[in-house]
């Protein structure tokens, strides 16, 4: 995942509660202390504005409060224009949590090694699944683990170990931000609330703020300051009086004296963009949270900075939900159509068995993701490809059909080779050539028969363009598209490490992958969700069966909504109005919804503008010309027609300033109706049913 303003704030309102409800049921030591936001000038204020209406899009309760309320408060805080409070803003004991969720981790049977250092980890594409991980203890002892799963949650190390994995054109670079914290140890001024200075577009931090610790000490921090060295932990004396006059704007009666240096920390960080998310473009990175493409099993967390601990326990919550009630519901459909059924299931009284992807217990599972505007301008015949974590196409009985380019006996001896997994091979029944195919498969009859033979169709990736033209609308109004596959050998790099061209332009020798490559190219696509664009702002995606569990349904969630929006929705979350999940014959189930039905509130109010003029200007356009061609009938019959022409414009002028005055307050119906239907949403989702 990998959102503006959505995967670590967007899941933060739900995490908070999530965390206290667990401090409570614990006993994890823990405040409610509340938070100040503060500006001490108009363009702070600006700000702070949109900040509210950032957090009000994403579920965060955030509001204004009097400048006279803030001083009864809290009298030693100064705040020249404006207040934002955030009311459910907390500190908690991190050390007990921490020690609270390795005992649970333990209890569960979970090693813990500690004082490891990784020194090599190796990944085997071919063979044995899993990853191979080399490690040393601190007398220098070497020791492996083979593991089929890698959770890359190293914290700062998390980029290099990801790197020393990925190839080099995935490589992330590390960017560490050093945050120098200061203690205060006078007794006044001591406030009991959070405070923060109004946060800055494209600053890297959110100012040095004052915070506290469960005992109520007072400490300020953290800047930034980019280190190249994350072990530098050294605080640098040199920024103190940097931070004392940040510090002096909003606690003027701070005693200078009493601020100490205290300790340093470390932030990992993929940018060193802007901190806040203002949408703007202004270099925001979120949490990387995602299971890397091409290496099964890998799931990489980078950039996991603050709020991190808040939303650890709230990232998969609201899908696994949604996924298990989806799946109760079809299940206790399928269960009621079975008792009120007069007609047995010949597939159940076979001697096999029914067959778990034909079944009637295989209904699709779909996911829906509507975008506020258009995502593309026409339909694309050639689909997307997302990487599932489980598969919709592990059943042994589905058969593939193989288009090939010419000749077609390459890809056959490669299928029939003794290193071509069998278990695959048996599923492919058909291979064609492009030629054969548009010999044999012309009349409509021929076609409807083969697609009626098989269950999934591969093409290679040289030949996909061609194929609606010769498939025609039998396919690619069916949902058996052809999906294309990379059947070519990888191109040979040279000593300065460019893939060589191939100067073979013979089709009879044309280079095709050897059959672990070809192979491993065939799973791999046939084990992603298909993504089918249309000029629509709605994408529906099969992401599952009803055989699944919820958690199966709840992972493939997270991996087609992160893919979707990283790969193929312009400006990210911020242009997703809604996503959900839903059955063939049920209703959606929300899982995600914005606030907002636009992208930009000014975009909007810009093109009804736009609407309103081309009206007019048609309207205008029109009377214009008539009046001078009907004057000279107006003249001939007492000018009757231009005067009742000149009156019904004067009629359409006043209608359309009558509109115009009406087009805020519809907007802001609009927006508050939106609202309320999410909060009546957000209300039903802990025991919602279809």
């Amino acid at each position: 995942m990998n959102k503006s303003s959505g995967t670590t704030y967007g899941s933060l309102s739900l995490g908070k509660r999530m965390l206290y409800d667990l401090c409570e049921s614990q006993r994890i030591p823990y405040r409610n202390c509340q938070k100040w936001i503060l500006a001490q000038n108009n363009q702070q204020h600006e700000q702070l504005v949109k900040t509210h209406g950032i957090s009000k899009s994403i579920g965060v309760p955030t509001h204004f409060i009097s400048l006279t309320e803030a001083r009864s408060r809290e009298p030693d805080v100064q705040a020249k224009k404006a207040v934002l409070e955030s009311p459910t803003t907390g500190i908690i004991d991190s050390h007990s949590y921490m020690a609270y969720l390795e005992s649970d981790f333990q209890s569960k049977g979970g090693d813990l090694a500690c004082h490891t250092r990784v020194t090599g980890i190796e990944h085997q594409a071919s063979g044995s699944q899993g990853y191979n991980i080399q490690t040393t203890s601190s007398l220098g002892e070497p020791a492996g683990i083979t593991s089929e799963t890698l959770v890359n949650s190293a914290g700062l190390a998390a980029v290099p170990l990801s790197n020393s994995i990925l190839p080099p054109d995935r490589h992330v670079k590390p960017y560490y931000a050093k945050g120098s914290y200061y203690s205060y140890t006078a007794a006044r001024p001591r406030p009991k609330i959070l405070i923060y200075p109004a946060p800055t577009t494209g600053a890297a931090g959110l100012g040095t703020h004052l915070t506290m610790d469960m005992t109520g000490a007072i400490r300020f921090g953290p800047d930034v300051e980019w280190v190249d060295d994350p072990n530098d932990l050294s605080v640098n004396e040199s920024r103190l009086s940097a931070a004392l006059d940040e510090i002096k704007t909003y606690l003027p009666s701070v005693d200078r004296e009493r601020v100490m240096l205290d300790y340093a920390g470390i932030r990992p960080k993929l940018g060193q963009g802007s901190a806040v998310a203002s949408g703007e473009g202004d270099g925001f990175s979120d949490f990387y949270i995602k299971k890397e493409k091409g290496f099964d099993g890998f799931i990489n967390l980078l950039g996991i900075e603050s709020p991190g601990l808040t939303s650890s326990l709230a990232i998969a919550d609201m899908t696994l939900k949604a996924s298990k009630a989806l799946l109760q519901h079809i299940r206790s459909e399928l269960d009621r159509k079975e008792a009120t059924s007069t007609t047995q299931n010949l597939l159940e009284a076979s001697p096999d068995g029914p067959d778990p992807d034909n079944s009637a217990d295989a209904e699709p599972i779909w996911l829906c993701l509507t975008t506020k505007k258009h995502i593309v301008d026409k339909h694309r015949l050639k689909p997307g490809k997302i990487p599932l974590p489980h598969s919709l196409n592990q059943s042994p009985t589905t058969t593939i059909c193989l288009i090939t380019c010419d000749p077609q006996r390459q890809v056959k001896d490669i299928i029939s080779h003794p290193s071509f997994p069998t278990t695959l091979s048996s599923r492919i029944t058909k291979v064609l050539g492009i030629s054969k195919l548009k010999a044999r498969y012309q009349p409509f009859e021929s076609r409807r028969k083969l697609l009626n033979e098989h269950d999934i169709f591969l093409a290679d990736a040289r030949v996909i363009t061609l194929l609606p033209k010769i498939l025609g609308k039998v396919f690619y109004q069916s949902h058996k598209k052809p999906v294309p596959v990379n059947l070519e050998a990888f191109k040979q790099k040279d000593t300065a490490g460019k893939r060589v061209v191939s100067k073979n332009t013979d089709e009879k020798t044309r280079s095709i992958g050897s059959p672990l490559q070809v192979a491993k190219e065939i799973e791999k696509t046939i084990n992603c969700a298909l993504v089918h664009l249309s000029p629509s702002n709605n994408t529906a995606v099969r992401i599952g069966r009803s055989s699944f569990t919820a958690q199966q349904i709840a992972d493939n969630v997270e991996s087609v909504v992160a893919g979707l929006v990283e790969k193929f929705i312009p400006q990210g979350w911020r242009n997703v109005r809604a996503v959900n999940i839903k059955g063939p014959n049920t209703m959606a189930l929300p899982i995600w919804l914005a606030d907002e039905l636009w992208i930009d509130e000014g975009d909007i109010l810009e093109k009804e503008g736009e609407e309103e003029k081309e009206k007019e200007l048609k309207a205008t356009a029109g009377l214009k010309r008539k009046p001078r061609a009907l004057d000279k009938v107006g003249e001939a019959v007492g000018g009757n027609v231009t005067k009742r022409k000149r009156a019904e414009e004067a009629n359409g002028q006043k209608k359309r300033k009558v509109e115009d005055t009406d087009l805020s307050q519809e907007l802001r119906e609009r927006k508050e109706k939106l609202r309320e239907q999410k909060r009546l949403d957000k209300a039903k989702m802990q025991g919602v049913q279809l």
